[in-house]
């Protein structure tokens, strides 16, 4: 089952879409501002995230940037779901890294088929999360340190370190 965070000032519009997704098997994390959205997304877990242009503080395409500027975010789809259908807001929202942008009002069908679409994309989704887990496990191996050299270890490798040498 997918994560999918919804950004978006109006709690009217959040539960619009919050509704229509659980309907079909989605779990729904909310926002109602970029910054909350961020660290939503910052905490993991989330699949994808569907977000409205104009929201107090940072807008929508804000965080799309700061969305694709983050390692660990930068592959995540990303929907804008707006009123807002000027041909430069539609297009600052792609250029920022949306990877669609639906028109409110919109068909909840449409919704669901495009957000589907995005989840299957290479890179994304379960690709996404495979990703993700070798990121964690290079970041881990390196925060571990190497264990200290074994008298067995130290002959195989030629060290110059013998049994009995110690």
């Amino acid at each position: 089952m997918f994560t999918v965070l919804i950004a978006d000032d109006e709690a009217d519009h959040r539960e619009l879409l919050a509704f229509a997704l659980r309907r079909f098997g989605y779990q729904v994390v909310t926002a109602g501002d970029a910054g909350s959205a961020f660290d939503a997304l910052a905490g993991g877990g989330i699949d994808a995230a569907l977000i409205d242009v104009r929201m107090p503080g940072a807008s929508g395409i804000d965080l799309c940037r700061r969305i694709r500027s983050d390692p660990t975010l930068e592959s995540l789809p990303i929907m804008v779901v707006s009123a807002d259908v000027h041909r430069e807001r539609i297009t600052a929202a792609l250029h920022a890294g949306a990877d669609d942008y639906l028109t409110k009002p919109f068909v909840r069908d449409e919704l669901v088929a495009r957000l589907g679409e995005l989840l299957r994309r290479p890179g994304t989704g379960s690709c996404r999360s495979a990703a993700a887990a070798r990121v964690a496990l290079a970041a881990a191996r390196q925060a571990v340190p190497p264990a200290p050299p074994t008298r067995h270890s130290a002959a195989r490798h030629g060290t110059g370190v013998t049994p009995g040498a110690a």
